[in-house]
């Protein structure tokens, strides 16, 4: 029995769809077995700017906020000069100035934590204040999730964090190992 050269190629071309079909398939079945994470990036300091009546108060914790590290950074240097004053008596010396000095730097150094602490205290109040009062970060993160789950992502990162937001905004349940990472703990018990 005779075969066409055309024939040959209608099977082979068949045979090839067919292979490429199963691959497909197999490629499909792979990557639904496997969670994809997809990441997006959002610049917070931009949305906040873009809604300054609602943030007020946020640029007032913000603004606060740099008012302490200003001062903190002051009295940082004040104690580093005193430290360069106190090793050049040392070095000539002059161990009486290089004591009085050292007491200076001790007071200088207590009054920085005292301050620190008080003024750390104070940050933490106003930041629950704003978390738990402020209607616009519950409406900010609310619209985070909406848009995240909108467009398929799994994880939103702050493009810009700081010390008062984190790095995360949003993540999906579906990416939460802690009840797995219980479950290992337990199970190694």
């Amino acid at each position: 029995m005779k075969r066409s050269i055309a024939s040959d190629r209608v099977g082979i071309a068949a045979r090839s769809l067919i292979l490429a079909a199963v691959l497909i398939f197999g490629a499909a079945l792979q990557a639904g077995a496997q969670q994809i994470t997809r990441v997006a990036v959002l610049d917070l300091s931009r949305v906040l700017a873009a809604f300054p009546l609602d943030a007020a108060a946020i640029k007032n914790f913000e603004s606060r906020k740099a008012e302490v590290q200003a001062a903190v950074d002051a009295r940082t240097t004040e104690i580093k000069k005193l430290q360069a004053k106190k090793a050049d008596a040392e070095n000539s010396g002059d161990f009486e100035t290089s004591k009085s000095i050292d007491q200076d730097i001790a007071k200088k150094t207590a009054e920085l934590k005292d301050y620190a602490a008080a003024r750390q205290n104070e940050l933490d109040i106003m930041a629950k204040a704003l978390s738990s009062s402020v209607s616009f970060l519950k409406k900010l993160n609310a619209k985070i999730g909406q848009v995240a789950e909108a467009e398929g992502y799994t994880l939103v990162l702050n493009s810009k964090p700081d010390q008062s937001s984190g790095i995360v905004l949003w993540n999906s349940s579906a990416v939460d190992i802690t009840d797995k990472v219980i479950q290992s703990l337990n199970a190694d018990h």
